[in-house]
């Protein structure tokens, strides 16, 4: 007897297609296909339902363990209200109707629009059919995305899960009310900004008092365990300067790509959608710009902006995690404040890691380039070895700069032995030094030698190291680094 799967699916968007809403009940249908199997002496081997899913969703449950069945070879038909019901998505309707289902040995019927893919004469009515369904999804997207672009610059509220602080307001759709118990914290991570707590300290205090962080505090408003997350000085930022929270609604940061699929990226400030004064404001606007300016005011670099050398390559060795720069709170008479490194995830959460006293940033750097300076030097006693003519080649002098760079990062890795990497310097040397004789006669500046080291920079330190891994103290005082060179 022939094996029969019966699929059935209903979502929002097929809402008004039909003569009347009980026709696309998923009950009808299923109703309606035992019947058709019955007529065609059929026997049931599942019934899949899929509710409150979209024809192009390529993840729905019931679908996908119905296509794992027929792949198994345990159907022989597919039995479903209409093309549609089984997908709206064209490329779908050429894999699987077309390709793989001849090839498993699988049939698909179609009750309402009479597809029968055992019928080859019937393949371009299937595929207009796809068409049709794919153009009207792709028409229903761009009618929602409008819809929902008016709502948000109306003021309301589209989100499916209100922003921290916030609860859905049950009497009116799209507004918010204060969260009797989010709000509070809100209301005192402004507080503490208004007192002089950056970020990062405001994010230690939540932690420490047991706050649970924005991430926590959702899953146990779902009853669900809430898992390690902790404040973050990112988190602390982030809320600090979202609008929403002086009564001006923001939405639209991110859009979906296409609607085929879930992939979204992330818009520029301009073309967020902000509704002034459309929800309840949990500071006032005079508060929300005073830390506005604060944070300005306390934002800060490094020297000229730029990065440091060492930045993002020292790790804690307890932890596992980055170090971040600091400075002391006191100048000292030189004018010049003191830079340390330390963990983050200590100062975020102790409990997360029991953290370590502070490395200066001098000592870490004068340790660094003399490690640096000890291979080159190393590199430059090494004896002379024979040395080959070099052929004459545009832009050779350069390839041989390069050439010479990589042969010290090889060095410092391990990759060379002594003999190997003193021939190979000598040789790159010489060849460098017979080409550019004629620039340097020509030229009055020298050209700086290549066995010197040049200092320690950014592009030189992450050339070289890939991290740096620091512990505390012994107690005889002596402090344990660990540097990996670049292989």
């Amino acid at each position: 007897m022939t094996r029969a799967a019966l699929y059935c699916r209903l979502s929002r968007e097929d809402e008004g297609l039909e003569a009347s809403a009980e026709s696309e009940s998923i009950q009808n249908q299923r109703a309606m296909l035992l019947a058709w199997a019955e007529r065609l002496g059929c026997q049931v081997q599942g019934i899949y339902c899929d509710e409150d899913y979209s024809g192009a969703d390529r993840d729905r449950p019931a679908f996908n363990r119905m296509l794992a069945a027929a792949r198994a070879g345990q159907i022989d038909v597919i039995l479903a209200k209409s093309q549609s019901r089984f997908t709206r998505d064209m490329e779908l309707v050429e894999k699987y109707l077309h390709g793989l289902f001849p090839l498993w040995g699988v049939r698909f019927l179609a009750l309402v629009d009479h597809v029968d893919t055992g019928d080859p004469a019937g393949k371009k009515s299937r595929q207009i059919y796809g068409l049709m369904n794919e153009w009207y999804l792709e028409d229903l997207s761009a009618n929602v995305r409008a819809v929902l672009t008016h709502k948000r610059r109306q003021g309301c509220s589209i989100a499916s899960s209100p922003l921290y602080g916030y609860q859905k307001d049950p009497a009116q759709k799209g507004h918010l009310l204060p969260d009797e118990a989010a709000a509070p914290v809100v209301e005192r991570i402004f507080a503490l900004a208004l007192s002089g707590l950056g970020c990062a300290a405001i994010a230690r205090r939540l932690n420490t008092e047991g706050i649970p962080a924005p991430a926590a505090a959702k899953a146990l408003a779902a009853g669900r365990a809430p898992g390690p997350g902790l404040w973050t000085k990112a988190t602390v930022h982030r809320l600090l300067t979202n609008r929403t929270y002086a009564g001006d609604l923001v939405q639209g940061r991110v859009e979906r790509i296409s609607w085929r699929g879930k992939q979204t990226r992330r818009l520029p400030e301009s073309r967020w959608i902000v509704a002034p004064a459309s929800q309840p404001a949990l500071v006032s606007r005079a508060v929300f710009d005073r830390v506005q300016a604060l944070l300005s005011a306390r934002a800060r670099s490094g020297s000229r902006g730029a990065p440091h050398p060492l930045a993002g390559l020292v790790v804690c060795g307890l932890c596992g995690r980055l170090m971040e720069q600091t400075r002391s709170g006191t100048v000292p008479k030189s004018g010049v404040p003191t830079r340390y490194f330390r963990c983050r995830t200590a100062r975020q959460s102790p409990a997360a890691c029991s953290g370590q006293p502070y490395l200066p940033l001098a000592d870490l750097e004068e340790l660094i380039a003399g490690r640096i300076n000890a291979l080159f030097a190393a590199a430059v006693r090494l004896p002379p070895a024979p040395v080959k003519p070099p052929p004459p080649a545009a832009g050779t002098a350069r390839r041989l700069r390069l050439a010479l760079a990589r042969l010290y990062q090889d060095k410092a890795a391990g990759l060379l032995g002594e003999e190997e990497f003193a021939a190979l310097r000598t040789e790159l040397l010489a060849r460098l030094r017979q080409l550019e004789a004629p620039v340097r006669s020509a030229e009055p500046p020298e050209a700086p030698d290549p066995a010197i080291p040049p200092p320690l920079g950014r592009e030189l330190a992450a050339a070289l190291i890939e991290k740096i891994l620091i512990y505390p103290p012994d107690p005889d005082g002596n402090r344990r680094l660990e540097i990996f060179w670049r292989v």
